[in-house]
């Protein structure tokens, strides 16, 4: 054999890619054993959408999301139904450059008159304006950037903070 000649019979894409069918399997497993779930969405560095999912169980991981996932996730954490909602988890679109999800879905939330609960901005000392959603079988929590027009945006929703 030549020098150089020897390759890996894997694919450099493979390699790098997510494990999202692993995480949707443990996502399945948590609430197939009812656990009540934290979740985080944000815009991933490729600009999936995603969710941190956590539990007093079992520790943070990443969950790359599309709108049936999202359904799927959201009808768990509003009613406890658990249904097999992902049937390709590693075929997630990415959104628009500079997309923000959280941002994103609070809109959604705040559009169909959810009553969410929003630290008061005096007591922020970070660059975030924080939130959280309590539902039957979890919390979601929210971390947007504090600023001017993120803050307009809340008091157009006549979010008091």
């Amino acid at each position: 054999m030549r020098e150089g000649t020897f390759t890996l019979p894997t694919l450099q894409e493979a390699q790098n890619q997510y494990d999202n069918i692993g995480a949707y399997n443990q996502l399945q497993a948590m609430m197939k054993a009812g656990q009540k779930l934290s979740v985080k969405f944000y815009t991933g560095k490729d600009n999936k959408p995603c969710a941190w999912i956590e539990s007093k169980q079992v520790a943070g991981f990443r969950y790359e999301l599309k709108d049936t996932s999202f359904k799927g996730l959201m009808n768990y954490l509003i009613s406890g139904e658990v249904t097999d909602f992902d049937s390709s988890p590693m075929k997630v679109q990415p959104l628009k450059e500079g997309t923000n999800y959280a941002l994103f879905v609070l809109k959604l939330m705040l559009e169909q008159h959810w009553g969410i609960q929003f630290t008061p901005l005096f007591r922020g000392r970070s660059n975030y304006i924080t939130a959280q959603k309590v539902l039957w079988k979890g919390k979601i929590y929210f971390q947007i950037p504090r600023t001017e027009e993120n803050i307009e945006l809340l008091r157009d929703y006549n979010v008091a903070i």
